[in-house]
């Protein structure tokens, strides 16, 4: 039985994904890694939203005391220096480099999430649940 899917980009990578509607859970990024970047990229935001604060300043200043006092040793020659390695810097993707189409597998679309067989008919937008939002009839009541 086919299911219904949705077709929607990536945010972080431009790439176009199918999703079906057992797996959509309302998603943004691919599979390919963008979600883990994604939260981390958030989670380190807001670290630093934190420790902008009061409460963050202070519980840094006593997690960089602790950490000192640590590596407190006694040191009467210096190391020697290490030698790196060649570091390898990473290009800098644009969004437009990996832009893909959609193929067909074995003649049908496929969820990419978990390679369910979707119908050829695809949304650009999410399955709304029937949810009806309560109605204020009586908001001038106590009027007239």
């Amino acid at each position: 039985m086919c299911r219904t899917a949705r077709l929607y980009y990536c945010h972080r990578c431009h790439t176009q994904v199918i999703i079906c509607s057992r797996c959509d859970r309302g998603q943004r990024y691919c599979t390919g890694g963008c979600a883990a970047s994604a939260r981390l990229e958030s989670r380190r935001r807001a670290g630093k939203k934190y420790q902008s604060t009061r409460s963050g300043r202070f519980h840094n200043a006593s997690r960089q005391q602790r950490f000192r006092e640590r590596q407190k040793q006694k040191v009467t020659h210096q190391g020697s220096l290490q030698v790196t390695a060649h570091d390898v810097l990473k290009r800098k993707r644009t969004g437009l480099e990996k832009t893909e189409t959609i193929e067909l597998m074995d003649g049908h679309l496929r969820c990419h999430h978990c390679g369910a067989v979707c119908a050829p008919l695809l949304r650009r937008d999410f399955v709304h649940a029937g949810r009806i939002l309560p109605v204020f009839r009586n908001r001038y009541a106590g009027e007239g």
